[in-house]
C-alpha cells in the first residue's frame, strides 16, 4: 500500500528536481526570484494529482512530469500575482517576492513562471507516442489558466460590491481555486489514456475538492494558528475579505451583531482581541460548523466519483486519490 506521505515527499522531490533543471536563463537573479517562490515550500497538490491520477490509468512518469511540472508553475505563478494584487508581506512564511525584489520585477517573475507551466508541457508532446493525449492535456491547462484569471477578477470584483452572495461567491472560488485542482486530475488521467466518462468523473472529483480546499483556507483564514499557515492570526478579518464564512455571518446576524463585525472588518489597526470578537460573533452563528460540514461533504461527494470509474489499471492509486480528498479537508495549513 502507497503512503500518502511517502508518495508527496516523492513528488515534491521529481518536481523541484525538474523545475530546477529546467528554469535556466539570463538575468540569473531574475530566475532567482521566479524560482523562490518555490524553494519556500508548498503542498505540491496539484502535481501529486496528475501524477496519482495518471498512474490510476498506467501513465508513465515520463509524460506526467512536464504537466505535473506545469500545474504547479502555473499556481505559484497565480501566488506572485495575488501577493501583488493584496499588497501581502508574507507567504508560506517568508517576505513575498514582491517585498524582496520589487513589483515591476515580481510581475516579470510570475509572467515567467506561467510562460514555463505551458512551455514545458507543450515541448514534451514530441516525445508522446500517442500525441493526441499531449494536445488534449495542454488544451486542459491553458483553460484552467484563463479559468483562473476570470476567477481572480471576480474576487477582485468583489471587493467594490457592498455584498456578496454565497451563490456569487461559490462561482468565484469555482474558478479561481477549484478549476486548477479539476485540470490537474483531468490531464494525468488523459496522459494515462482515460475514457471520457472515466475522464468526467475524475474531472468532478478535482472540481469538488478544489471548492473543498478553498473552503478549508477560508476556515484557517481566521481560525488557523499563525505557526501552521504562516499567516497572521484573524488576516481573513483584518482583510475585510467576502470569504464564505464572513458572509454567511453577515447574512445570519442580527443587527447588533452585523454592526459589531462590520465595524471590525477590513479595520487593520485594530488588536487582536477586538479580531477575535468577530471570530466568535462567527463561531457562535454556527458558520465555523457549516463551513467544516460543507467541505467534508465535498470531499465525500468526490470520493463517490472515484467509485464509479471503470478503466482504472491501478486501484491502488484511486484509493491515493481518496487520501488526497480526505487530507485536503483535514489539513491545518
Amino acid at each position: 500500500m502507497i503512503s500518502l506521505n511517502d508518495f508527496l515527499k516523492s513528488v515534491s522531490i521529481n518536481i523541484d528536481s525538474y523545475i530546477k533543471e529546467k528554469l535556466v536563463g539570463e538575468p540569473p537573479d531574475f530566475y532567482e526570484s521566479s524560482l523562490y517562490i518555490l524553494k519556500a515550500g508548498g503542498k505540491r497538490l496539484r502535481p501529486a494529482l496528475v501524477f496519482a491520477s495518471g498512474y490510476a490509468f498506467g501513465g508513465s512518469e515520463k509524460y506526467l512530469l512536464p504537466f505535473a511540472a506545469g500545474v504547479e508553475l502555473l499556481h505559484n505563478f497565480t501566488l506572485i500575482h495575488d501577493d501583488i494584487m493584496d499588497n501581502d508581506d508574507y507567504r508560506r512564511g517568508v517576505p513575498t517576492v514582491h517585498k524582496l525584489w520589487g513589483i515591476p520585477t515580481a510581475i516579470l517573475a510570475g509572467d515567467l513562471l506561467f510562460s514555463y507551466s505551458l512551455y514545458l508541457p507543450l515541448h514534451s508532446c514530441d516525445d508522446f507516442e500517442i500525441k493526441d493525449r499531449c494536445i488534449k492535456a495542454s488544451k486542459k491547462l491553458a483553460w484552467a489558466s484563463l479559468t483562473v484569471a476570470e476567477g481572480q477578477a471576480l474576487d477582485m470584483s468583489f471587493e467594490k460590491k457592498e455584498s456578496v452572495s454565497e451563490e456569487e461567491y461559490m462561482n468565484m472560488i469555482e474558478k479561481k481555486t477549484a478549476a486548477l485542482i479539476e485540470s490537474s486530475a483531468y490531464i494525468g488521467a488523459t496522459i494515462g489514456g482515460a475514457d471520457e466518462k472515466d475522464l468526467m468523473h475524475i474531472s468532478e472529483f478535482g472540481r469538488k475538492i478544489g471548492i473543498a480546499f478553498q473552503i478549508v483556507d477560508d476556515i484557517l483564514g481566521i481560525f488557523g494558528k499563525e505557526e501552521e499557515t504562516g499567516k497572521p492570526v484573524y488576516s481573513d478579518i483584518r482583510e475585510g475579505k467576502k470569504t464564505l464564512l464572513i458572509i454567511r455571518a453577515l447574512a445570519l446576524s442580527n443587527k447588533e451583531e452585523r454592526n459589531k463585525l462590520i465595524s471590525i472588518l477590513g479595520k487593520k489597526g485594530l488588536g487582536k482581541e477586538e479580531y477575535a470578537v468577530a471570530a466568535r460573533i462567527i463561531e457562535e452563528l454556527g458558520v465555523l460548523e457549516y463551513a467544516n460540514i460543507k467541505a467534508r461533504n465535498l470531499a465525500e461527494e468526490a470520493k463517490s466519483h472515484l467509485d464509479e470509474i471503470k478503466g482504472s489499471t491501478n486501484k491502488e492509486y484511486i484509493s491515493l486519490l481518496k487520501d488526497i480528498a480526505d487530507l485536503v479537508v483535514r489539513r491545518k495549513k
